[in-house]
C-alpha cells in the first residue's frame, strides 16, 4: 500500500486529485521529518529541503510554483520597508523562510533580523505568512504585503517553485508512484473549477489555481530553482 505525504493547504489540491491511496497531510516544515522517517513513499516536500538532500529523487514536471505573485506567501509589515529591523518567520515554512532572507538581502539590501516563532497563531509584524493562514490574513490585512512571488519575479524574471514531489532513490515502486502523480495532476488541472467549487469563495480559489498557482516545472522554473540555490549559497 503506498503512502503519500503532502502539503495541507489550498494550493496542493489539484495535485492530489483522484488519488485513492493514503495521504498524511500536514504544514510542509513538518513534511520531511515524516518523508525521512519513512512513513511516507513519497512526499511534496519544501524545495529548500530538497537542495539539502541530492540525493532525492524528484519527480519531472510538477510543482507548487508561481510566475509572479502567489497571493500566498508574503511578508506582512508596517511602515517603509527600508526601516524594517526584525522579522517573524513563518513556523509551517522552510522555504519561504529562506526565500524572504534571500529578497532583503540580494534584491532590497537589507539586513534586518530574523526570528523563528514557535507559535502560528502568532501574528506580530513584520511576519511572513504561508499558506491557508496567508490567505485569511492578507483578505482581511490592512497593512503592507510584500509577495514574496511577484519580488522575486521582479528582480530575476524567473518563476519560482515551492514544493515538488519526491522519493528515494530505487524506490521498489518508483515507477508505480511516477504514474499516479502525474496521472493526478492532469485530472486535477482538468477539474480545477470543480475542485474550487468546494472551497467556501470558490471565485476566488478558481483564480487562485489558474491565476497565482502554477503546477509545472520546466526549464525557466529549472532556471529558478539553480539561481535561488546559487543565492542561497552566496
Amino acid at each position: 500500500m503506498i503512502t503519500l505525504g503532502a502539503v495541507s493547504y489550498l494550493n496542493s489540491q489539484p495535485l492530489l486529485r483522484g488519488i485513492s491511496c493514503e495521504l498524511i497531510k500536514t504544514t510542509p516544515s513538518k513534511l520531511i521529518s515524516i518523508f525521512e522517517s519513512g512513513k511516507v513513499d513519497a512526499a511534496l516536500l519544501s524545495l529548500y529541503d530538497i537542495l539539502q538532500r541530492p540525493s532525492l529523487e524528484v519527480v519531472d514536471n510538477i510543482a507548487i510554483g508561481c510566475r509572479g505573485p502567489v497571493y500566498s506567501v508574503f511578508l506582512a509589515y508596517e511602515g517603509p520597508l527600508e526601516k524594517i529591523k526584525k522579522v517573524h518567520l513563518d513556523p509551517a515554512s522552510h522555504t519561504s523562510n529562506q526565500l524572504i532572507k534571500v529578497i532583503l538581502k540580494k534584491f532590497y539590501q537589507l539586513d534586518p533580523e530574523f526570528v523563528a516563532i514557535s507559535n502560528s497563531d502568532d501574528i506580530s509584524l513584520p511576519r511572513v505568512f504561508i499558506g491557508d493562514p496567508a490567505i485569511s490574513f492578507r483578505q482581511y490585512a490592512t497593512c503592507s504585503i510584500l509577495d514574496l512571488g511577484e519580488a522575486w519575479y521582479r528582480f530575476t524574471g524567473l518563476p519560482f517553485v515551492f514544493a515538488r514531489w519526491c522519493l528515494k532513490k530505487n524506490h521498489s515502486h518508483q515507477e508505480e508512484i511516477i504514474t499516479l502523480l502525474h496521472a493526478a495532476k492532469e485530472q486535477g488541472l482538468r477539474e480545477r473549477e470543480e475542485i474550487a467549487a468546494s472551497h467556501p469563495n470558490p471565485e476566488f480559489a478558481f483564480r487562485y489555481f489558474t491565476e497565482y498557482i502554477h503546477y509545472d516545472c520546466g526549464a525557466e522554473e529549472e532556471k529558478g530553482i539553480k539561481l535561488f540555490q546559487e543565492l542561497l549559497q552566496s
